[in-house]
């Protein structure tokens, strides 16, 4: 017999097969790494048009709406020019005012109501502190500009004045 067919299981071939079906391996790993790197490369690119996209006609509806207000008050100071009757132009002034005040409480904003409540820092922010015997310390005597919610995120707190006790100092 032969001595090559002999020992077919030359050692050698075994661990250049290993080695080769490794560098099989590791090309196959490094290509699938490249396309997941790439999709997701493509994904957040897409996603940030996507968000771009939704953030530029988010508001179309809500401007549509608001272009109903921005022709009444024009109508409104057209007619104001016109007429020397200003009870007429209040009235309508006043209506375009709650129609705009309208579409705002529809679109989920709601004035904080704090007049005679007790002082929140969340809510509210204090611009002066006045004597007041007639309410207790730390009271909202008097709202110097109102706050606002948007649904239940406070978008703008209230400035108020706040009662102190009489005789303290600030």
């Amino acid at each position: 017999m032969d001595k090559g067919s002999e020992n077919c299981d030359d050692p050698g071939s075994e661990a250049t097969n290993a080695d080769n079906q490794q560098e099989d391996e590791t090309a196959q790993l490094r290509e699938k790494l490249l396309r997941l790197t790439a999709e997701f490369d493509n994904f957040r690119k897409r996603s940030v048009r996507e968000k771009e996209e939704y953030r530029k006609f988010a508001v179309e509806q809500i401007i549509t709406e608001l272009l109903e207000v921005y022709d009444n008050f024009e109508r409104a100071i057209a007619s104001s020019k016109q007429t020397d009757n200003v009870e007429s132009v209040v009235k309508g002034v006043d209506m375009v005012f709650r129609q705009f005040a309208s579409i705002l409480e529809k679109e989920g904003l709601q004035k904080i109501e704090c007049h005679g409540a007790e002082f929140d820092p969340h809510l509210h922010e204090a611009i002066m502190h006045v004597e007041h015997p007639e309410h207790e310390e730390n009271t909202i005597v008097n709202v110097c500009k109102p706050g606002y919610y948007l649904h239940s995120k406070v978008i703008r707190p209230a400035m108020v004045a706040v009662s102190k006790k009489p005789g303290t100092d600030d």
